[in-house]
């Protein structure tokens, strides 16, 4: 992804800077933000270029905040399609909290005309804590704008634990200021604005289940078919930790009664391989259950240590006496957010929460 500040957008950035203030040293600018930017990953890339940037703008900050502004109306979007079109603007974005904090509300209605070109979900949070109160008075003003990365940006910048954010501790001890802000906008007309709810409702969850489970079941009550996705999807960690309260919620069976037999394709593997994971079910109950059922891999890590990451196997309705058998195929293939090592793993089945058996098998190298 730091393949999104690259020279390419360094242009564009210096093209929208030179239409808002055509004094604006574009070709100098640049040669000064390319230096030593290839050693640089994602994130100090954008605290490099925002430091550059800062020295190429007036040192009175309203001056200056207003021409950043003006080039977010120029900035160009990019190519339809590419995913990292919006990198480029981000160093614009959050040279704003780097160097506006003490001029408080000039500076957030400034994030509200930015956050369309990348979201202004980073640069928002250094407001709320410095001044949580003042800054969700700007948000509350947001609820209800046409422009749905504005009503995002209520969501999105308010979650207590956003990956590569800040968190924000005042929401993780009490989430009930943003539960409000969730609850004036789950029923967004965007999907886009609904799944930052349920990621919110999710980050919530983690450290508040019973609050957020509370507040799922008084959401449950009329929800229509787009609320109830934002339920589920923001239930889904409490769902994979069977969380009884939010399996109820759900309408999933909390007790379930079934036989359970689990099977591996193979005991012994290479790391990059594929195993088939079966699962043969067997309902003992005399009406129909409603059952989660997941697996958990208990990965081996250096050191001798093991970490369990849950992953989905099927939903489904099981009637009295009803067998089924589920497959699925896991790969073992590395990835860039995991790193697999050689040694003993175990698979164990879930089923409505329960574990219902295990089986190991080696990975090697």
């Amino acid at each position: 992804m730091k393949d999104g500040l690259d020279e390419p957008a360094l242009d564009r950035l210096v093209e929208a800077m030179i239409l808002s203030w055509p004094a604006f040293d574009g070709p100098r600018f640049k040669r000064e933000a390319l230096s030593g930017l290839d050693d640089l990953e994602l994130k100090d890339r954008v605290r490099h270029i925002i430091a550059v940037l800062n020295r190429f703008l007036p040192e009175d900050y309203p001056s200056a905040l207003k021409i950043v502004v003006r080039a977010g109306g120029h900035f160009p979007r990019g190519r339809p399609g590419d995913a990292l079109a919006g990198f480029a603007a981000w160093p614009l974005i959050d040279w704003v909290p780097e160097h506006g904090l003490n001029h408080f509300d000039p500076s957030l209605k400034a994030l509200k005309k930015l956050t369309s070109l990348f979201s202004a979900e980073f640069a928002v949070r250094p407001f709320l804590l410095q001044d949580a109160d003042r800054a969700l008075g700007h948000l509350r003003g947001w609820l209800d704008d046409p422009d749905e990365h504005v009503r995002r940006l209520v969501s999105e910048g308010t979650r207590p634990r956003l990956p590569w954010g800040c968190q924000l501790p005042m929401f993780r001890d009490d989430p009930g200021p943003v539960i409000e802000l969730l609850t004036r906008l789950r029923d967004d007309p965007a999907e886009y604005v609904r799944r930052s709810v349920a990621n919110n409702l999710n980050d919530i969850a983690k450290d508040h289940p019973a609050e957020v489970v509370r507040v799922c079941r008084v959401w449950m009550k009329g929800a229509s078919d787009q609320r109830r996705w934002v339920i589920r999807h923001g239930l889904r960690t409490l769902v994979k930790q069977g969380d009884k309260g939010a399996l109820k919620v759900l309408g999933y069976t909390t007790d379930p009664k079934v036989e359970a037999q689990l099977e591996l394709s193979t005991k012994s593997m290479k790391i990059g391989g594929d195993m088939i994971i079966e699962v043969d079910l067997v309902s003992t109950a005399r009406r129909t259950q409603k059952l989660v059922v997941d697996y958990v891999v208990h990965h081996q890590r250096a050191g001798g240590k093991t970490t369990p990451k849950v992953f989905k196997l099927r939903t489904l309705d099981l009637g009295p006496g009803e067998s089924v058998i589920l497959q699925k195929k896991h790969s073992f293939a590395p990835r860039t957010v995991r790193r697999y090592y050689p040694g003993k793993h175990t698979v164990e089945l879930m089923v409505g929460g329960r574990s219902l058996g295990r089986r190991s098998f080696t990975l090697t190298d």
